[in-house]
């Protein structure tokens, strides 16, 4: 009983500090994140057609994004089945909350989402003849300057 008294003000204290973090003015600041990561999408894709892809580099690299998509369901759909609170029963308790468990569970969680990502822009780079990685380079380059 006592557990479950701590579980809901502890899922309480979650959903009104998500409420108020959502309303707050920080939240702009986090649209303008989402902003310029689409625009680095954009320009990705902009380096992409400068490339002079051939048709075989195109469907490669399609197969390669559709690939990367089913895997990144198959990941969420295991990840979805303990979302939110239901992961945090894992660190709370009636003794208190396991701060170092917590840490090392979303540094895992973070870790594997790096990996996919650099798993994923590997086997693009791999696609791309040594030329056009080079021009690729110089692309990048002059889209951060």
């Amino acid at each position: 009983m006592k557990t479950l008294k701590v579980l809901t003000i502890v899922a309480i204290t979650g959903l009104v500090g998500a409420t108020s973090v959502y309303a707050s003015p920080f939240n702009a600041e986090s649209n303008k994140m989402c902003q310029k990561n689409k625009e680095h999408r954009n320009g990705m894709k902009e380096i992409f057609k400068k490339l002079d892809l051939t048709p075989e580099q195109k469907s490669a690299m399609k197969e390669n994004r559709q690939a990367m998509r089913e895997q990144m369901k198959e990941k969420r759909s295991r990840m979805n089945r303990k979302r939110g609170m239901a992961d945090m029963s894992e660190f709370v308790s009636a003794n208190g909350f396991d701060k170092q468990s917590f840490v090392e569970k979303a540094t895992q969680k973070a870790q594997m989402r790096i990996d996919m990502r650099a798993d994923r822009f590997e086997k693009t780079m791999n696609i791309l003849t040594p030329e056009q990685r080079v021009k690729f380079v110089i692309l990048l380059q002059e889209t951060q300057k």
